[in-house]
């Protein structure tokens, strides 16, 4: 069960669409390999909503075959928890994953890899960790001067409170339990909660 400071801290840690867009739009600026790998791993994030552990230790193999599926299924071994679930990928994820895998084929120059290998990877060609992606997105979010101290795994609540947002579903909350690959639906109560944006509104309409 979700603690008060934890429950505060989901609600307050995503992105708006204005500020998605001005990070991603920042970064799509870039056309060096290792932006372009950021921008793309950001993207993917925001699509599927897969913690960065899993993105960390998702392999070419994993990949590859998602692309054949459309479903991207995260291992027992890659997932939190030990518990594995399958990520559908609606055509921006598939679109940022095939991006990833040619960014990689170009950092080991023009080599695609064997499937056991790492999808992501740092500038010496090796494994990019979490710590690595965390300090990447925190740069990112620096530099375009966003008012807010986003990290990667913001991207998940940020897909969780779009889907609670634009769902026609009945049971909007069990969407997102399955998406995010949650146990627990007491885990996903808190993206019900009003917007930030929502709440300014009201506070200014009540003056």
């Amino acid at each position: 069960m979700l603690t008060a400071a934890t429950s505060r801290a989901v609600f307050e840690r995503y992105l708006t669409p204005a500020e998605e867009k001005q990070l991603l739009g920042h970064v799509a600026q870039f056309a060096d390999v290792l932006a372009r790998r950021d921008h793309a791993w950001m993207r993917l994030l925001r699509q599927t909503g897969l913690r960065v552990q899993s993105l960390s230790l998702l392999d070419v193999g994993a990949a590859r075959e998602a692309l054949a599926t459309k479903r991207l299924r995260i291992d027992d071994a890659i997932a939190k928890g030990g518990r594995g679930y399958d990520v559908h990928l609606n055509k921006r994820a598939v679109i940022a994953l095939k991006e990833l895998l040619q960014i990689r084929r170009r950092m080991l120059g023009g080599s695609c890899g064997a499937g056991e290998e790492s999808l992501l990877l740092c500038r010496r060609g090796h494994r990019l960790s979490v710590r690595s992606l965390q300090a990447r997105m925190r740069e990112w979010v620096h530099d375009c001067r966003l008012p807010v101290a986003a990290s990667p795994h913001w991207w998940r609540h940020t897909l969780a409170k779009r889907l609670i947002a634009n769902s026609e579903s009945q049971d909007p909350l069990g969407i997102v339990q399955v998406a995010l690959g949650q146990r627990s639906r007491n885990s996903t109560g808190v993206y019900s909660l009003p917007d930030r944006e929502a709440i300014a509104m009201a506070m200014e309409a009540a003056a």
